[in-house]
């Protein structure tokens, strides 16, 4: 429905009102999204009040985290004696540091991040009934911020007076009483000046942006605007009326107007600036009621009245909005109206149980061109609680709460009109100056903790309420609390007549505490780790505590084992710490599980330490005693007390565990002797290593060389053998004599390393090899000549080793013997016709075919295997008629068929021979017609002149050899005349075309017999050679 209003100018303006559904329990059926509301405002209107839609959306779900700022003395439940209670605080005024009723449990990180956690949890409603139906869940929500009061100089403040108000600046802040005193102090408490111009209650104090001048305004009319320092210059006002609410230009330090707005029950908003001689005063507006809250941000002031609140352009002089009241507000003094600039352009309101975020953007009037300023509404939502102060707070809100009291004297119904306030003192008078202070105007009888509420603006529902136990907090009303902060470090501060208690976001070391509180200790433990690794912004004690804590914590659960696994990260090089909590797991009998995890390096710890630890597992748990010794250096503890403490428990209680620890200790000890024998003794450790690194053990290992064997046989053996030199065989045949085994093993393989190193025990080895491993035997005596054949034989013929008694026989020569072992005792004639074939001997053959004949499987044997050895006519004559021989006949074909197959090949052979002699006899022949060439430079080797002459008249005699002689020289010579009369008489004329000086006519005449020379060095080297056969 479209609604219509006229301003006092004239000017129309046309507004719809939007209904809402609601269910059975007040709740939205599909709500609109919040979205902005706008009020149009051309420039240089001038109005009194534009109605405005107003859509209230209220999420009804919400928990508490409840905190309370515990009160300087102890309260007593009876009513009867609150009143007398509260007079005692006064006078002693102890302080104490507020304490929170936390019922919150786990959040993962602080402050922003709690904020965004809490942002996805509440997106989403069914979450949100779901948590407030399970009460059990709000122990999980770890609270936002940490509450603290203020001391020092305000706590004495208040032991006297009552505080009305507070402004905060980044440097200081200051405080208002009843009795009319300004104070400015740090933000310890500690009181740095104070200013008593006024004589009654300071209700508004502001501060300008540079901290330079502070102004206040008091119920009895004056405005005082003082400066931080004596330089700057005071101004002090007086109106008729009380002035409630005061604001001084962003710009007031730097400019010469000295502007500031202030208002009261006067009714009027009155900007006063300074002129040439005297201030000017302009009244902005009036008519509406009182004025009860002024801010001003760059060039908007916004004020409430009685009809809402309006916005003014202080560089237009104009107003450009107005946000009426809710229908059904109690009246404006009954409930402080809460203004806050978030941002130059945007303003949040808290007033009763409403709060709405303005928002003022420009625009552009597309029919004049001129920018005109809009509000809008950008958010707004209901309060189940009254609303004592407002503030930003990143992406949520804080908002001071209170919640309705039991009784309020004066009226039932706070919206009521006839409502009036009383100041009631001992005496049953009124005055704004008694003791006890105006506050106690519209006394309360009982109320409730004031609540701190930080409310998401995403869902306009709480996301934490913390309920502060204020002293003094059962006779407060709405009015009496207010919400001040400071912007830059993101502190609030709560005021009220008798405590100022600060809240401000939790950091780090508050979420560690908060997790140490609820038991969380592994979540605690792994920030402190992150934080180590990052920024380290926390002090080495803290991570201390918290890891001892933790491990405190888990003893008491008895889990040991997780206790002593988090030691080497607190305790780290600590000696000291170690040893303390080392004591602390003795006490519990958790020695065991600590162990692997004290430290061996760096730090050490005292000798006592690592003494006790051996000793704790010595008498108890050998095992752990054992592998703690091999693991940790023996320089950690005295190694004879440990040794003698192993000795005697070893005596009272042998164990195979201690003494392998105790071999150890011996190392450690330089003891080797006695390691070694432990470790022979006990066939565990390891032996070889032993006498790799100590070579000098080997004299250790002659007198025990059974116990070396026992250790590892193989091993053993094999290092014997190598170590011939170091251990003398003798020695250790000696000492194998009863280990025959052993001793055979030994031998063996020194016999594959070296066949003549151990001669003197082949004997010795034939007895060995024939009782331990008779298959080698054979081989044994085959590669061995160190040995009796007698005894052998012998040897063997107890044992009934046919094969070696074979061998043997046909080493000794009784060849039939041995033929008879090999078919009487063997029966295989195949291994008789290989001994004959070895043999070479007729007669051996004749007697195997003789000694076969009567068994006609010998015959069949013979027949397949004689081969060419023996004639087979020869041996089939010899056959006994009608005597039946297996597969006879494919025996005969087999055997002329191997014959036929001899023969041809033995053809084949000849006639291959036959052509080879014909070849080479050719190519014989070739060869000695075949030309010879002598160079011209060849010399007569007997007369060494060149064997062309110019003028031949002798032939030229060559051989084969390749010596050449003049036939002249030859014939002279009668030592060399040997030539053959088998030779070649070759004359030639040389071509004509190919004669020269050097080439003639000449005869060559090839010999085919021994050249002299040739035949003389050979006859020298034999006559050499029987001179020395003679000698």
């Amino acid at each position: 429905m479209s609604n219509r209003y006229i301003d006092e100018n004239g000017i129309e303006y046309e507004y719809e009102e939007v209904e809402v559904e609601v269910d059975e329990d007040g709740n939205e059926i599909d709500p609109p999204q919040y979205g902005s509301e706008t009020i149009v405002i051309p420039n240089g209107t001038n109005f009194l009040d534009l109605p405005t839609t107003t859509k209230t959306y209220t999420n009804n779900y919400s928990y508490n985290n409840t905190h309370n700022i515990e009160p300087e003395e102890e309260e007593v439940e009876e009513e009867e004696e609150e009143e007398e209670e509260v007079e005692e605080e006064e006078e002693e005024g102890e302080e104490e540091e507020p304490n929170g009723e936390e019922n919150g449990n786990n959040q993962q990180n602080y402050h922003n991040k709690q904020h965004k956690q809490h942002h996805r949890n509440s997106d989403d409603d069914d979450d949100e009934v779901e948590f407030e139906e399970d009460e059990s869940r709000v122990d999980e929500i770890e609270p936002i911020l940490k509450y603290n009061r203020l001391g020092h100089g305000i706590t004495e403040i208040l032991k006297k007076d009552s505080a009305s108000c507070m402004a905060i600046h980044p440097k200081f802040l200051v405080l208002g009483t009843h009795w009319g005193s300004v104070t400015i102090h740090d933000f310890d408490g500690n009181e740095i000046k104070r200013y008593d111009t006024q004589n009654s209650t300071i209700t508004e104090i502001v501060i300008d942006p540079k901290g330079d001048y502070i102004a206040s305004c008091s119920e009895d009319g004056k405005v005082v605007i003082n400066p931080f320092d004596k330089s700057g210059e005071q101004f002090i006002y007086n109106y008729t009326r009380p002035i409630t609410a005061i604001a001084l230009d962003p710009e007031f330090a730097s400019k010469n107007t000295r502007q500031f707005v202030s208002g009261g029950k006067q009714g009027q908003l009155i900007l006063n600036s300074k002129g040439w001689f005297r201030s000017k005063e302009t009244i902005i507006h009036s008519g509406e009621g009182p004025i009860y809250a002024i801010k001003w941000c760059g060039i908007f002031i916004a004020w409430a009245n009685d009809q809402g609140v309006k916005i003014y352009d202080t560089s237009t002089n104009t107003r450009i909005a107005h946000i009426p009241r809710k229908d059904g507000s109690p009246r404006g003094e009954l409930y402080r109206c809460c203004l806050c600039w978030e941002k130059p352009n945007q303003l949040i309101i808290g007033w009763a149980k409403n709060v709405e975020v303005i928002q003022i953007t420009e625009k552009v009037d597309m029919s004049t061109g001129s920018t005109i300023k809009i509000a809008q509404i950008m958010n707004q939502f209901q309060t189940k609680y009254w609303i004592s102060g407002i503030a930003p707070f990143a992406e949520e809100l804080v908002i001071l709460g209170y919640n309705d009291a039991t009784t309020i004297e004066g009226s039932d119904d706070p919206t009521s009109s006839s409502a009036t306030p009383k100041v009631l003192n001992t005496s049953g008078s009124t005055s704004p100056n008694n003791i006890t202070g105006a506050w106690n105007q519209g006394r309360v009888d009982s109320a409730s903790k004031p609540s701190i509420h930080i409310v998401s603006r995403k869902t306009n529902s709480s996301i934490t309420t913390d309920n502060l136990n204020v002293n003094g907090y059962q006779h407060y009303k709405a009015t009496d609390y207010r919400l001040d902060y400071n912007t830059d470090e993101s502190i609030f501060y709560i005021v009220c007549p008798k405590d100022v208690v600060a809240a401000k976001p939790r950091n780090l070391d508050d979420h560690l505490t908060w997790l140490m509180e609820k038991l969380k200790y592994d979540e605690a433990l792994d920030i402190v780790e992150k934080d180590m690794k990052t920024i380290k912004s926390l002090p080495a004690a803290r991570v201390r505590e918290v890891g001892e804590k933790y491990i405190d914590y888990l003893l008491e659960k008895k889990d040991i084992r997780k206790a002593a696994s988090l030691c080497p990260k607190i305790c780290q090089r600590d000696p000291e710490l170690w040893e303390k909590w080392i004591f602390r797991f003795l006490k519990l009998g958790g020695l065991q599980p600590l162990c692997p995890y004290i430290p061996i390096g760096n730090p050490s710890l005292s000798c006592a330490i690592y003494e006790m630890f051996l000793n704790h597992f010595l008498q108890n748990d050998p095992d752990s005693f054992l592998k703690t010794v091999t693991e940790w250096p023996s320089s950690l503890y005295n190694i004879q007390a440990i040794i003698a403490a192993v000795e005697d428990k070893h005596s009272r209680q042998p164990n195979d565990t201690i003494m392998i620890a105790l071999a150890q200790l011996y190392t450690y000890d330089n003891n080797m002797e006695k390691t070694l024998d432990i470790y022979l003794k006990l066939k565990r450790g390891n032996v070889f290593e032993l006498l790799n690194r100590f070579p000098n053990l080997y004299n250790s290992i002659q007198n025990k060389i059974s116990l070396f064997i026992d250790y590892n046989q193989q091993e053993a053996i094999k290092l014997l053998v190598a170590n011939t030199d170091k251990i003398p065989i003798p020695i250790v045949v000696n000492q194998l004599n009863d280990k025959r085994e052993y001793l055979h093993r030994y031998l063996h393989t020194l016999f594959l390393k070296d066949a003549h190193i151990a001669h003197d025990h082949h004997e010795k080895q034939i007895q060995l090899y024939a009782e331990f491993e008779p298959t080698l035997l054979l081989s044994f005596l085959k590669n061995s000549g160190h040995y009796s054949l007698e005894r052998a034989l012998e040897e063997c013929s107890k044992k009934q080793l046919y094969e070696e008694m074979v061998y043997l026989l046909g080493r000794i020569g009784n060849s039939k013997e041995a033929l008879n072992l090999i078919l009487d005792k063997l029966h295989r004639i195949k291994d008789a016709v290989e001994f004959v074939e070895q043999q070479k001997d007729e007669e051996l053959w004749e007697y195997l075919i003789k000694k076969s004949m009567n068994n006609s499987s010998y015959i069949s044997e013979l027949l397949e295997n004689i081969g060419s050895n023996v004639d087979p006519i020869k041996l089939i004559r010899l056959i006994p008629e009608k005597m039946e021989i297996e597969d006879l006949r494919d025996r005969l074909v087999k055997i002329l068929s191997d014959y036929n197959l001899q023969m041809s090949l033995r053809e084949g052979c000849r006639e291959i021979l036959k052509s080879d002699c014909v070849n080479l006899e050719e190519a014989l022949v070739d060869s000695l017609r075949m030309g010879r060439v002598v160079e011209e430079q060849t010399k007569c080797a007997t007369c060494s002149q060149p064997i062309i002459l110019p003028r031949p008249d002798s032939p030229i005699v060559l051989y084969f050899c390749s010596h050449t002689y003049h036939s002249r020289c030859l014939k002279t010579n009668n030592d060399l005349n040997t030539s053959s009369p088998n030779s070649i008489q070759a004359q030639k004329q040389l071509p004509q075309g190919q004669q020269s000086s050097s080439h003639h006519h000449s005869n060559l005449e090839i010999s085919f017999g021994n050249c002299p020379i040739c035949v003389q060095s050979t006859q020298i080297k034999l006559a050499k050679n029987s001179r020395k056969l003679g000698q």
